[in-house]
């Protein structure tokens, strides 16, 4: 007996085995880590969770990027083993920490990537904080903003950073950080894009400018490495756009990983603007068959002679579910292909209605899903609609519901059982507040954070966390597309703002991930703002879990009431919300990303 006991303490840092090596734990960015064996519901209810130490980020307090996770890292530092947490920051430095050792011992290595860029205040005296690139200012320093990607197979991370030059001005790269010692490998690769004509010069868009990538855009969604694992990778990033005629294209830009070379480009919007794909941070998303996937933001039209004029789905794709076609034409050179497209409802035909901009609908707020097992496509945008596509014909329609598979779509961010929207054209009505009898002056239910897609013991399930709402349960017939409300939680998001009917409430909903063993009793962890706007102001934040399959009673308006499970108020825990960034669960632990300058670690209490 004593020697199997020696045998089994020797087996127990093998057994941890879920490396998070992406946003969203896959290239589908279905948002469910199903490894996960000792956080259970059971065992939550029985033990509760409890912080167990901080991850210290002293060079700027807002963490963005979703932190990732490498367990038995063979690290150069003393050739040992470690179950090893990556972290990056807007201060341009990337951290490895021990997720066992104590707090205060267990930082590996850090690696500065150069020198942030801090934009200069816009605002007037008395005004609201803001800067060039930052309506309400609230992030100082521009450096690591999106999610890296972890590429095991070649022992390094991958993350693209805005770094300060010479002129003041900032200017993307892409770089390469071994993991066992964080030694960055070569130099950075400056991150650039043109769409030339047949002459090689860049084209000219509508407005007059050279249809290239502009430094000064944003770099917000997560990387996207495909295949994750295995040979003969590629990584895409995505920019942001302008949301005005006239503004910058949004761009996704590919780098072969062999080379390290950039290889291709396409920009969303070749003649009119906008079109970004930012998706609340989430990453574009892959198929087993080289094909990228994204959801575009505001655009796609232009004024000429005072007259709103619509692009014709042939070089411009604002407000776009795009599938575009990754082919390795040889060592260092790729082509970037359009192959489909959905385009639900043109922004020069929405409206401001009661001070409130249907123009600003931002399709790409959330990023597609791509549910494993299936030949689905899910995404949602500020307006709150699920629209369920067949990824091998999206139809190449706009504002033609007959391609969707739930057709009409319904609204997976308010009411409940969903709404059928009117005419895919026409703006839909805003909702009241989250309670019965809550009535005007109309609440926002915008989606930032893309469901997650979860395959349970009775079946698929879909959960979405829309502003000033719910969390909601939904199941999903993975043949027909067909998606069934199955109750929401109590806890409301930014509470008090969506019940004062002065405002159009808060922002932005919950940030979601689920974990579980497999198909059995899962978890869906949620982190939201308690309060407040959290696109305009830091706000507090509040981590909870709940139950992925059973319900507790019923809410005041008779859905069924999702179980609460835990939250990290009951933990004795405050952090300022991190606005787009979702939990992360790996091997028994929570790992809650914040605005306070660390991120926070919670295991089960003895």
């Amino acid at each position: 007996m004593k020697c199997t006991g020696m045998l089994l303490v020797l087996l127990l840092p093998a057994q941890a085995a879920t490396p998070v090596l992406t946003r969203s734990y896959d290239d589908g960015r279905n948002g469910a880590n199903t490894t996960e064996t000792e956080l259970t519901p059971q065992s939550i209810a029985q033990k509760g969770l409890k912080r167990i130490k901080s991850l210290a980020i002293p060079d700027d307090p807002r963490v963005e990027a979703q932190p990732l996770y490498v367990p038995n890292l063979t690290m150069k530092k003393d050739g040992k083993q470690h179950n090893v947490v990556f972290v990056a920051s807007m201060g341009n430095t990337i951290y490895a920490f021990d997720a066992d050792a104590p707090s205060g011992s267990d930082l590996i290595w850090k690696t500065s990537l150069g020198k942030p860029f801090v934009p200069p205040e816009t605002n007037k005296p008395g005004e609201h904080r803001s800067t060039s690139i930052d309506l309400w200012g609230i992030n100082v320093a521009w450096g690591i903003l999106s999610t890296p990607v972890i590429d095991l197979d070649a022992n390094r991370l991958y993350a693209v950073n805005w770094v300060l030059q010479k002129t003041g001005q900032p200017a993307p790269f892409l770089h390469q950080v071994r993991l066992t010692d964080g030694k960055e490998i070569g130099k950075p690769k400056p991150v650039t894009g043109a769409i030339n004509g047949p002459k090689g010069t860049p084209l000219i868009d509508a407005n007059g400018k050279p249809l290239v990538l502009g430094a000064e855009q944003k770099e917000r969604a997560a990387l996207l490495l495909a295949p994750l694992r295995g040979q003969h990778k590629t990584l895409f990033l995505t920019t942001t756009g302008g949301e005005n005629p006239g503004d910058p294209h949004g761009w996704m830009v590919a780098f072969d990983v062999d080379t390290f070379t950039e290889t291709a480009v396409w920009a969303a919007t070749q003649q009119g603007f906008g079109g970004g794909m930012w998706q609340g941070g989430q990453g574009p998303s892959a198929d087993d068959a080289g094909n990228v996937y994204a959801m575009t933001g505001n655009g796609g039209f232009n004024v000429h002679d005072g007259v709103l004029m619509d692009f014709n789905g042939t070089t411009d794709f604002a407000e776009a579910f795009v599938k575009l076609h990754y082919d390795s034409t040889g060592p260092g050179q790729g082509t970037l292909t359009l192959v489909d497209w959905f385009i639900p409802f043109r922004d020069s035909q929405r409206q401001t209605v009661g001070g409130y901009d249907y123009r600003d609908q931002d399709l790409g707020s959330a990023a597609p899903v791509l549910p494993a097992g299936t030949n689905l496509l899910l995404g949602a945008g500020k307006d709150g609609i699920l629209y369920v596509l067949d990824r091998q014909n999206l139809g190449k329609k706009i504002g033609d519901f007959s391609v969707l598979k739930q057709n009409p779509p319904v609204f997976v961010t308010f009411n409940g059982t969903g709404l059928s929207p009117s005419a895919p054209n026409d703006d839909f009505a805003l909702g009241g507040g989250p309670d019965p009898g809550q009535g005007p002056p109309k609440k926002t239910h915008h989606l930032h954070a893309s469901p997650a897609y979860w395959v349970g013991p009775n079946g698929p399930r879909l959960f979405d966390w829309g502003e000033n709402e719910a969390l909601r349960s939904w199941s999903v017939d993975p043949t027909a597309g067909q998606v069934t409300f199955l109750g929401k939680s109590a806890e409301i998001a930014s509470r008090g703002a969506a019940l004062d009917n002065t405002t159009f409430g808060g922002m932005t909903g919950g940030m979601i991930s689920v974990s579980s063993g497999g198909t059995g009793d899962g978890i869906v962890w949620t982190l939201t703002p308690i309060d407040g706007n959290a696109n305009q102001n830091v706000v507090a934040g509040i981590a909870r879990a709940y139950d992925a399959t059973a319900f507790d009673g019923v809410n005041a308006d008779g859905t069924p009431k999702m179980k609460l499970l835990w939250d990290s108020g009951t933990a004795g825990v405050t952090f300022n919300f991190s606005k787009f960034c979702p939990p992360m669960v790996a091997d028994g632990k929570l790992y809650v990303a914040t605005y306070s300058g660390r991120v926070d670690v919670y295991a089960l209490n003895p």
